[in-house]
C-alpha cells in the first residue's frame, strides 16, 4: 500500500532584475516554489522489522512577476526535481520534503539565478510585443 501526500512549501529564494527595455527600466522579481510529493513504499508486516520508506520528491518551479506589468507574471518553465527517502512511513506531520530540501538551497538559488539569465530574451520579446499590441 502507498500514500501520496502533495504539499506546497512557501517560496524558498527570490531574485530581482533589472533591464531597461526602450529605455525604460523593468524589474523582474523571480521566486522559487516548491511541490512536495510524497509516497510511502515497502512492507510493515506484523512479527517482521518494519521495511517502510517515505521517498519524497520537490519540484522546483520559478515565477516571474514584473513591477509595473502584472499582466505578465507568469510560471518559467523550468522545473528542477530534487529527491531523497527516509526510514519510516510518510505521515502528514513528518514533513520529509521540507527538512531535506534545506540542504539543497544553495542548489535552489543557482538555480533561480540561471533561470532569471535565460529569461531575459523570452521576457524583452513579450515586452515588445505589448508594447506593438499597444501601439496598434
Amino acid at each position: 500500500m502507498s500514500l501520496t501526500l502533495i504539499a506546497l512549501a512557501t517560496a524558498t529564494a527570490t531574485h530581482s532584475v533589472q533591464i531597461d527595455h526602450r529605455g525604460t527600466p523593468v524589474q523582474a522579481i523571480y521566486s522559487a516554489r516548491t511541490e512536495i510529493r510524497t509516497k510511502t513504499v515497502g512492507a510493515k508486516t506484523p512479527n517482521r522489522m518494519d521495511m517502510q520508506r517515505c521517498q519524497w520528491t520537490a519540484t522546483v518551479m520559478v515565477d516571474r512577476a514584473l513591477s509595473h506589468a502584472p499582466a505578465l507574471s507568469r510560471t518559467v518553465s523550468s522545473d528542477r526535481q530534487f529527491s531523497g527517502s527516509e526510514h519510516g512511513a510518510c505521515t502528514p506531520g513528518r514533513q520529509s520534503g521540507e527538512r531535506n530540501l534545506t540542504q539543497h538551497e544553495r542548489a535552489i538559488r543557482d538555480h533561480l539565478i540561471s533561470v532569471a539569465e535565460t529569461d531575459r530574451a523570452p521576457l524583452l520579446a513579450e515586452l515588445d510585443a505589448v508594447r506593438n499590441l499597444a501601439s496598434n
